[in-house]
């Protein structure tokens, strides 16, 4: 076949360096991309052309070229199994080499099981001879490429499936984990956020339950192992330690027990957690742990350890090794968590102690958004190698004596502007400090006051009755309505994350949301009315 004079070129002395490089981008970076360029790189050295690209062919028959060359666009362009001198090389795997022009050579781009995924093209001037030495590198080079192909489909396809797998897991846990539950004089809140994307996940689960003497059971489980079965696993060793605690068992035999139970079906089990049972109408609360870290308390600003030593589930002598009993005082709180909050820093001592630091500073938040915000800043500039999971239990009773003369309700109608926001703030917060409100919760109020009413005159037509701020006591909550005469109003779908930074609404209400027990829209058939309340915030007399 007619080919390019290749007389004075220099012998092809640096193939072995380009192969190595060539698999090294297959092998070790495995990009599609990278791959591609050393290929075309390599070709263009072996038959010294000027232009070279690649045309590969998908499974389902889609077709693409690396890249458009500028060089016989006639030959190189298109769908390659269309044209008569690429057609031979796809359907045969034979190596074509043709005189059109300035020079073509073509070979096709195998990959595992001989399957031919594309071709290589070459096109003039071709400065070397495409001889039998040449033509063996050129189709090494296809095969290289072809590995490539075939590793990133896999690569595309495992990709597919863990996030299936990821997406599985997520819904199972949605599924299984337990119900928000009213419990009395008591709050709690939990927070899950599963391991960074590419890691699997799905071994942390919590539970809580009150049981028929009134008392709260509480579990946190933390299962060796990820994904749909260590969620089943979790799934297991709760609905063990719930009947168990249901039938009487015990708290120190309750892990052992467990272990009975769960091991017998899966002897591969592992699990670490850590139990409690609380009595809201004192306060007092029982822990029995197995592996498990220990759990925080936290009173008047400071927090202290709870060590519930125990062998965790799936080991020789699994078993709680004692039962810690403590008391929680008004708005005292017991934070229970998984090993992932505290190893993401790979320094356990020091995420430790970070967490018992923003422990202290969140104590004023509701029990939800706290457990948040220990995930949160925990995990903060850390590497999510694992599940991390939260779980925070309030007491709020009320004040053991109630103010003997209680301020009536405030109301207060809003001027037409911004400017009314601040004097209704203003009123607000000296009915709070006469009513009185607990100190601590005098600022969150103020600033959901502030939302609420910046809500009102937004929405107010300002035609009728414009905008009204309300605030009154029930037992020792205090609720904040506002009230405006717009057009219908709904509610934002308010979860636990904060709303996009870039979302025209729902900030101010996801505060109001975050900082208050309970957030509704009061049915009314000609006014907006949005409702909040905040829990047990009236001080004692």
């Amino acid at each position: 076949m007619p080919q390019a004079a290749a007389q004075g070129t220099p012998p092809i002395v640096e193939l072995p360096s380009l192969f190595a490089q060539a698999a090294a981008a297959v092998h070790g970076e495995r990009r599609l991309d990278r791959a591609i360029e050393w290929v075309l790189d390599a070709a263009r050295h072996v038959t010294g052309a000027r232009d070279a690209a690649v045309c590969l062919i998908r499974e389902d028959g889609v077709f693409q070229w690396h890249p458009s060359p500028s060089v016989l666009p006639s030959v190189t362009s298109g769908d390659p199994r269309d044209q008569p001198l690429l057609a031979p090389v796809i359907r045969s795997g034979a190596v074509m080499q043709s005189g059109v022009g300035h020079g073509v050579v073509a070979v096709p781009v195998t990959g595992t099981d001989d399957l031919i995924c594309g071709v290589l093209v070459c096109a003039g001037p071709l400065t070397r001879s495409v001889d039998a030495e040449a033509e063996d590198a050129l189709v090494a080079l296809g095969t290289h490429l072809g590995v490539a192909v075939c590793t990133h489909a896999t690569l595309a396809r495992m990709s597919e499936l863990e996030e299936a797998q990821r997406d599985l897991v997520h819904q199972l846990q949605v599924a299984v984990r337990p119900q928000v539950i009213q419990v009395p004089d008591t709050e709690l809140g939990a927070h899950y956020l599963a391991a960074e994307e590419g890691v699997p996940t799905g071994g942390d689960l919590w539970d809580w339950v009150l049981l028929p003497s009134g008392d709260l059971h509480v579990a946190v489980i933390d299962i060796m192992g990820k994904g749909v079965k260590a969620t089943k696993d979790a799934l297991a060793v709760t609905h063990a330690l719930r009947l168990l605690v249901l039938d009487g068992c015990p708290m120190e035999q309750v892990v052992a027990r467990a272990d009975q139970i769960v091991t017998q079906q899966n002897p591969d089990l592992v699990a670490t957690l850590i139990i409690c049972r609380y009595d809201p109408s004192t306060g007092r609360l029982r822990l029995a742990g197995a592996g498990h870290p220990p759990a925080l308390l936290v009173h008047d600003g400071q927090v202290r350890q709870l060590a519930a030593g125990g062998i965790p589930i799936g080991w020789p002598g699994a078993g709680s090794t004692e039962v810690v009993e403590a008391e929680l005082g008004r708005a005292d709180s017991l934070v229970l968590y998984t090993d992932g909050l505290i190893e993401g820093t790979k320094d356990i001592i020091a995420g430790l102690e970070a967490l018992e630091e923003t422990a202290a500073q969140t104590a004023a938040f509701p029990a939800s958004q706290q457990a948040r915000i220990l995930v949160e800043r925990s995990l903060e500039g850390a590497a999510r190698r694992d599940d991390s999971l939260a779980l925070v239990l309030r007491r709020r009773p009320p004040p053991d004596t109630m103010p003997r003369h209680r301020l009536g309700p405030l109301s207060y109608r809003l001027s037409r502007s911004l400017a009314g926001v601040g004097l209704a703030r203003d009123l607000l917060r000296d009915w709070l400090v006469r009513v009185p409100v607990e100190p601590d919760a005098v600022p969150d109020l103020l600033l959901v006051a502030s939302e609420l009413c910046s809500n009102g005159i937004k929405h107010a037509s300002w035609e009728g009755e414009g905008a009204t701020l309300r605030a009154w006591v029930r037992d020792a909550d205090v609720l904040i309505e506002v009230e405006d005469d717009g057009a219908g109003l709904s509610l934002p779908y308010l979860d636990e994350e904060p709303p996009d930074p870039d979302a025209e609404r729902g900030r101010g209400l996801w505060l109001v949301h975050t900082l208050t027990d309970e957030l509704v829209q009061v049915d009314s058939e000609t006014t907006n009315i949005v409702r909040c309340c905040k829990r047990n915030v009236v001080a004692a007399s």
